[in-house]
């Protein structure tokens, strides 16, 4: 007999269906997806009620408290909302303490004194959840927003037992539960995990947000930005140092970008958002790309892996130099994207990586200099994020990613309103003087990348990830297995990745230890990050869901490690 280990295999299969696809985070959430599909809605109207629903079961992950932007193909119109946090009004380049420590922790930021920017009330930036789900309603929405709303609201009145996924999430984050007694208060009833026993499930109920979702089905967003409601909310913020107002709540509008950021991969159109996401790293990657033939290289071979993470590491540089909001620093946003630009950066990638991957200079191809330059910056993690990705039977379309920031955001629900609100703050470098500063007004650079693939048919694939930073490598790999390498759904989310958001290049401890030795011997420094890396759940790669169009139907897959469900009509 030959000796073997144990062997622990982690499955989950294809959903497949021909009417219609939901693919989510949670059960519960997807479930009300297709409660809208089954009702004659579409996928706005699907769209909006998972994520209003998944807020209510992933509370440390998402919610109304913070922001995202939503991808869609409506029919012949197809476009970009954006509703992202937004710096408070009083926000200032300097309201934070500097301790004098630099880069400290996962990221990357000076010190901040108390963590202030991280967590707390001082941490809260306008959320625009509401506005943005709202308007995406109002444009494509064929049911009434209460009934879009209801299950939201159902859960969170009738309550739910919170899945294995958020307790864990409940215990890896138990500090900030201890810590904020609101949150203890509406997430941990009578101070007891809300596991159940082996008689009764548990049922976690949330009147208070179950209210405020209630009020928004049936008055729109200016209940969450206006009135009773959004007075509640910032005198609470406000008596306990914080800076959110209610002219930052009454001024706050989502963003409309007709087409988005579209470029061309393998002859497909990628639909991503524009600016101050994460949407122009991603297809500043995939672009250079483009340019190799990585199916003849073979899948997660030596050649194909140091070709996408030199790739990925030129968009990278480029991302922590120029990116910001357009509305405060001079950005080269034609030059970053444009082919002979992409064709320069792409003649840098040699058999052997650089020391350092540096920026490039893309001013030569925005046709100008910049106007004012500005010390670069470098983003934080942003943990606490959901995505969402609904097809319909007519092809209609959406990829939504949601996030609060960190696990449970900034920690804070202000008294009485069920909403935990986001750390939105996080996301803006401390130190004054550079292109992410703080300002008020600002929208910070984000890390968030909902896809959609068309071809001339419409939509092929719908896709997109939680997980900060690692966010863009993913959802860049999930596009290059499915269209070089023609993988499913499912298998290309389960196949081994790396991630070059760090200053090491992370890798799977499925991949041969040779590869790995061969990478290195490349010029790369490869960090292989297994069980005991849990910063961004079990999978530590991002946390990618995907539904995929074919001649027979849609598939979907999710990340096997979390409680993420597909399911279709």
């Amino acid at each position: 007999m030959q000796n073997q280990p144990t062997i622990t295999n982690l499955v989950k299969e294809e959903a497949r269906a021909s009417g219609g696809m939901v693919a989510a985070k949670d059960p519960a959430a997807t479930r009300a997806g297709l409660e809208m599909l089954r009702s004659g809605g579409n996928a706005v109207d699907a769209a909006v009620a998972v994520c209003f629903a998944v807020g209510v079961v992933e509370p440390a992950s998402s919610g109304i408290g913070g922001g995202g932007y939503l991808v869609y193909q409506m029919g012949q119109q197809g476009g970009v909302i954006g509703f992202p946090m937004r710096g408070p009004l009083a926000a200032k380049p300097d309201m934070f303490q500097l301790t004098g420590e630099g880069a400290v922790g996962n990221f990357g930021w000076p010190a901040v004194a108390n963590n202030e920017n991280i967590e707390g009330y001082r941490s809260i930036a306008t959320p625009g959840a509401v506005a943005g789900l709202c308007e995406a309603h109002k444009r494509f929405g064929k049911l009434p927003l209460k009934d879009v709303v209801a299950p939201a609201v159902r859960l969170a009145r009738e309550g739910h037992a919170p899945g294995w996924h958020n307790l864990y999430a409940m215990g890896v984050l138990a500090g900030m539960l201890f810590k904020y007694d609101e949150l203890r208060r509406v997430l941990m009833p009578g101070d007891n995990m809300p596991t159940g026993d082996l008689v009764e499930p548990a049922n976690l109920k949330q009147p208070e947000l179950a209210n405020i979702l209630e009020a928004i089905g049936q008055q729109g967003p200016d209940a969450f930005y206006k009135g009773d409601f959004a007075q509640a909310m910032t005198s609470d913020i406000q008596a306990n140092g914080g800076i959110l107002s209610m002219e930052d709540l009454a001024q706050y509008k989502p963003f409309v970008w007709d087409r988005g950021l579209e470029i061309s991969y393998r002859g497909y159109t990628v639909r991503v958002p524009p600016f101050a996401s994460a949407g122009i790293t991603s297809a500043m990657t995939l672009k250079l790309l483009d340019g190799f033939d990585l199916a003849s290289m073979g899948h997660n071979s030596e050649e194909m892996l140091h070709t996408y993470i030199s790739c990925a590491r030129l968009a990278y540089a480029d991302r922590f130099e120029y990116v910001a909001d357009p509305e405060f620093a001079d950005v080269p946003w034609n030059g970053l994207v444009s082919d002979a630009y992409l064709a320069r950066r792409r003649a840098e990638v040699a058999s052997k990586a650089p020391n350092a991957f540096l920026p490039g200079d893309p001013w030569q191809e925005e046709g100008r200099r910049p106007e004012n330059v500005l010390a670069s910056s470098r983003p934080s993690f942003d943990n606490g994020t959901t995505h969402l990705c609904v097809i319909d039977g007519d092809g209609n379309a959406v990829s939504m990613t949601n996030t609060i920031m960190s696990g449970f955001g900034s920690g804070i629900i202000p008294r009485g309103t069920g909403v935990v609100m986001n750390n939105g703050m996080m996301w803006y470098d401390p130190e004054p003087g550079r292109v992410n500063s703080i300002a008020p007004g600002k929208f910070p650079l984000n890390n968030m990348t909902p896809a959609l693939v068309m071809d001339s048919d419409g939509v092929k694939l719908a896709l997109g990830a939680s997980g900060g930073r690692r966010i863009t490598n993913c959802v860049t790999q999930q596009i290059v297995k499915i269209l070089d390498f023609g993988m499913g759904p499912q298998a290309a989310i389960d196949s081994p990745r790396v991630d070059c958001s760090m200053p090491f290049t992370s890798v799977d401890p499925r991949l041969d230890p040779a590869l790995i030795s061969a990478l290195e011997g490349r010029g790369h420094s490869p960090k292989v990050i297994g069980g005991g890396f849990v910063e961004t759940g079990f999978a530590s790669f991002a946390s990618p869901v995907a539904i995929l169009k074919g001649d027979d139907g849609l598939t979907a897959g999710v990340d096997t490690f979390h409680s993420a469900y597909a399911e279709g009509i």
